[in-house]
């Protein structure tokens, strides 16, 4: 049972680390979008725009699930 935990933590920091690396890499994207605006190329535009989309997808009762399920989860994991 030790061994499927340790194997289980170790994928679930593997996967903390592959999204802490794509975060900067959209950061990145979108500091050569500020720096070089519609000139910076079709990648970066696509993404950039892609981005903006899904900000403006997101509703404020998205934003207050978000909230609520983090609170659930820490107020959990303080009881256990």
């Amino acid at each position: 049972m030790d061994r499927i935990q340790n194997a289980l933590a170790k994928l679930q920091g593997l996967f903390l680390k592959a999204a802490e690396v794509m975060a900067v890499l959209v950061a990145l994207i979108v500091l050569v979008y500020i720096l070089l605006g519609e000139d910076a190329g079709p990648y970066v535009t696509g993404v950039v725009t892609n981005l903006s989309l899904l900000i403006f997808a997101i509703t404020p009762q998205t934003i207050i699930a978000v909230a609520l399920v983090i609170c659930l989860y820490i107020a959990l994991k303080r009881r256990v």
